[in-house]
């Protein structure tokens, strides 16, 4: 399925990423990102896929509910592996199904809300948030760690290369 492609190849890209860096460099809090670390971002990435994961067993999926584990903001190595599972995650499941959707949009109350998604259309999700971080990975990157290799099409959503390819072969 092609969405479960693309989401191992995100996790992948990114195994790729943490393994060019030290767990220093992971979690250094970057003037470029508001004193976050790029471990932060990674981080926030794995527990959304993971939370995808965990509704598509349990039929319901709450974002809100993060862990904000330290360990995988900090440890590049846990980090590493976590998606390396995820990746194997992903590719196990063969079907789509229906899931339960909660979030809470109020900050003074819990007032939340509750709507059905499926699973590939949080697959879809996690995909273009993931892509939005890696944005934002890229120009810690860029700016903090120039030996680092980033990969093409790193933080770039896919509509997006593919216009500009479109585009090179019109001209």
């Amino acid at each position: 399925m092609q969405l479960q492609q693309i989401s191992v190849d995100i996790l992948t890209q990114l195994v790729g990423v943490c393994k060019q860096m030290t767990d220093e460099n992971f979690s250094r809090p970057l003037s470029i990102l508001s004193d976050n670390s790029i471990g932060k971002h990674i981080r926030h990435i794995i527990e959304f896929y993971d939370l995808m994961m965990i509704g598509n067993e349990t039929g319901t999926v709450n974002y809100d509910k993060r862990s904000h584990d330290k360990v995988l903001e900090e440890n590049r190595v846990m980090s590493i592996e976590k998606m390396t599972a995820l990746c194997t995650e992903i590719l196990n499941i063969k079907s789509d199904r229906p899931i339960e959707m909660s979030a809470n949009y109020s900050i003074d109350k819990e007032d939340p809300i509750s709507f059905t998604t499926t699973y590939y259309r949080e697959l879809q999700y996690n995909i273009e948030h993931a892509v939005h971080h890696m944005a934002i990975i890229k120009i810690a990157l860029l700016s903090d760690f120039n030996t680092i290799t980033v990969p093409e099409g790193f933080g770039i959503a896919y509509s997006t290369i593919k216009y500009q390819r479109d585009s090179e072969c019109a001209q």
